[in-house]
């Protein structure tokens, strides 16, 4: 259609020259140009912006777990919104003219672009954000993801104090203990039912106040898993001949048979982890922090650090001179990162912030 329309005015304008041809041609390119760039953006946007704001979660994480290791008070952030509007448009000309010395003429072409995101930012406080905070995991909350294959050994590591008067290792200034022995064979036991499928629970009410129920199987498949069982009982001084366990939050056991959990709070659990960190010596010795606590079975994170960036990092912040990282290669650091971070989302209940909203446009 463009070139019909060239050579119809070149034929009634013979003396039109190659410039204005090219003028012309432009123009129709130009304008012929102007479709839909909507859904064209919709793959590149969610995955560009969905990946970072999974940074940005991640990197806060780490850094408020740092915080807390120097005794500093953790800030969380949470990008409520993203929005985002492109413009394009253009404009073209042409214009023509006679005189006694010959034809003219001329044309113009312009065009514009925009990228106008919009991100809010809510600061996460307020009555209903900081009990989520402080007030302890329900036992509900823990075996329901241990149900959906999490690793039980890695979250009642992570989230435990106590179970049924054994203690789990603590790593704050305030009370820094070794794990016992018992309740390190209990995780082994857990990790064997769990991997045998023979690890079964039953939840009652209405989310979030369900009660949960262990269930062994009456008849195990094979002797290794009776094994467990039989050792899972021993330790938390239950019954053989019963195979369903009622789990409740609390210190003392009250009755025969029943599964006392005592929990972390969200801000226990980081804390706790906090002290994990390897930090520099003379942060120690200078009275910047306190001394690092080294369980013994290290393998539940590894945060490291450096004095220059990183090469390998999965995950790395800059703070007070030093760079604070988890390696991409240390899987099980990885997999505990994970888990807190689930544990996090479940604080996030959208309540409305009291502080004011941080919109950032370009």
């Amino acid at each position: 259609m463009t070139f019909l329309l060239l050579s119809s005015f070149q034929k009634n304008n013979p003396s039109l020259s190659l410039a204005a041809s090219c003028i012309i041609l432009c123009l129709a390119l130009a304008l012929s140009s102007c479709k839909s760039m909507g859904p064209k953006t919709i793959p590149q946007d969610s995955f560009n912006y969905n990946q970072r704001i999974a940074n940005h979660e991640n990197e806060q994480m780490l850094l408020n777990i740092v915080r807390l290791r120097y005794l500093e008070m953790a800030r969380f952030m949470n990008v409520s919104s993203v929005i985002n509007s492109y413009t394009r448009g253009g404009a073209a000309g042409v214009s023509g003219g006679a005189n006694p010395v010959g034809n003219s003429i001329g044309g113009s072409i312009s065009s514009n672009w925009s990228d106008r995101p919009t991100i809010t930012y809510t600061p996460m406080t307020g009555q209903a954000f900081s009990q989520s905070l402080l007030t302890p995991l329900p036992p509900s909350v823990i075996f329901f993801l241990i149900q959906s294959g999490w690793s039980a050994e890695r979250l009642m590591r992570l989230t435990n104090s106590m179970i049924n008067g054994i203690h789990n290792e603590i790593g704050t200034p305030g009370e820094q203990r070794q794990s016992d022995q018992k309740f390190n064979e209990l995780l082994d036991v857990l990790h064997q039912l769990q991997r045998a499928g023979a690890l079964g629970m039953h939840f009652r009410g209405d989310w979030p106040k369900v009660d949960v129920d262990i269930i062994l199987p009456e008849n195990p498949r094979t002797d290794s898993v009776r094994r467990a069982i039989t050792k899972f009982k021993d330790l938390l001084e239950l019954d053989q001949d019963i195979n369903i366990f009622d789990i409740e939050y609390g210190v003392v056991v009250e009755r025969k048979n029943q599964i006392v959990v005592q929990t972390h709070s969200i801000l226990e659990m980081i804390s706790n982890i906090s002290w994990y960190i390897e930090v520099p010596e003379e942060h120690v010795s200078e009275g910047r922090t306190l001394a690092t606590f080294r369980p013994d079975d290290p393998d539940l994170i590894h945060i490291l650090a450096t004095k220059n960036k990183p090469e390998n990092a999965f995950l790395s912040i800059n703070y007070r001179d030093h760079w604070y990282y988890i390696d991409d290669r240390d899987v099980k650091s990885k997999n505990t990162f994970a888990v807190m971070q689930m544990l996090m989302s479940m604080a996030k209940d959208g309540s409305s912030a009291v502080a004011p909203l941080i919109s950032i446009g370009n």
